[in-house]
């Protein structure tokens, strides 16, 4: 309700309520695109080795289908994520968790070298998750 009755009834704007909230930390936007870069560099290594084994003849060619395809999934959701996508922050988790959940399945049956390379998968997942989170949550106060 305008409180002055000598302004024209258009002219008053009401106060703001509520506690002005800013855009969301554009650096976990970075960080999370970076833990998914992080990802999709870590299965092209594993798709060198694989050519490697390729040609030594030991491993088949169609094992290179899925981590081609991770490398496309994860360096695709890095761009989205670099460029403020807030979905991409919600699928990408979906990506790190299963690679997670996959690295701690092939640690029980594997040796030495497969160990280590898994920890530092889930290295990467866990860093690439946590800020895709944070990054998801902060843009999801900011919009209430």
């Amino acid at each position: 309700m305008n409180q002055n009755p000598y302004q024209a009834p258009g002219m008053y704007a009401p106060p703001p309520s509520g506690i002005a909230v800013g855009a969301p930390s554009r650096t976990l936007f970075i960080l999370a695109g970076v833990g998914a870069f992080l990802a999709s560099g870590y299965w092209a290594l594993m798709t060198l080795l694989l050519v490697a084994g390729m040609a030594a003849g030991t491993v088949s060619g169609t094992t290179l289908i899925f981590p081609v395809i991770l490398i496309v999934l994860y360096a695709l959701r890095g761009l989205q994520i670099m460029k403020g996508d807030v979905a991409a922050t919600r699928r990408i988790l979906w990506l790190h968790g299963v690679g997670a959940i996959a690295a701690m399945v092939q640690m029980a049956s594997g040796n030495i070298i497969l160990i280590a390379m898994n920890v530092i998968k889930i290295c990467v997942h866990i860093f690439g998750g946590t800020m895709a989170f944070l990054a998801h949550r902060s843009a999801s106060q900011v919009r209430g």
